[in-house]
């Protein structure tokens, strides 16, 4: 664990780094977040992205945590936050290809655009008349409002 805490501490300016368990925890700002993940491919050898989740803290406030997982029993935890009302990050399909489908899942059900994404489209959600991500705070239930005209 502190091997991987010492590779990505020592190559990247971190807001937040520590160990907890068998977990390393790290905070990074939105535009280090691709490179603090092929740094933990490339030289840490951590071959799979198990998930991303998002968390709408509301007001255009969302946090965003990777979770890598070395096969050899160690987990890292990446996370940063993206304040903004259209929240955009470069994507990380080029440095773990299981991203593909997690980034696309945050922008169907948070509004979370992936830059450079190859394929940034709808996974659960219609593609035609369905402006909505049903997984922000903002989203208002409505099924008069929100269904009209699809029927």
């Amino acid at each position: 664990m502190r091997r991987y805490l010492e590779g990505l501490s020592g190559s990247h300016g971190l807001e937040e780094a520590g160990i907890e368990g068998n977990v390393v925890r790290v905070v990074a700002r939105p535009e280090d977040v691709p490179a603090v993940l092929a740094t933990a491919r490339e030289r840490l050898g951590i071959l799979h992205l198990s998930f991303i989740t998002v968390v709408d803290r509301g007001d255009g406030d969302f946090e965003l945590t990777y979770e890598l997982l070395d096969l050899r029993g160690g987990r890292v935890r990446v996370r940063t936050n993206l304040r903004s009302e259209e929240p955009v990050i470069g994507t990380v399909t080029h440095i773990y290809p299981t991203a593909n489908w997690h980034e696309r899942e945050a922008y169907d059900m948070f509004g979370v655009a992936f830059a450079g994404h190859p394929d940034l489209r709808r996974v659960y959600m219609w593609q035609d008349h369905f402006d909505h991500h049903p997984l922000l705070k903002s989203f208002e239930i409505s099924t008069k409002r929100t269904f009209e005209g699809l029927r």
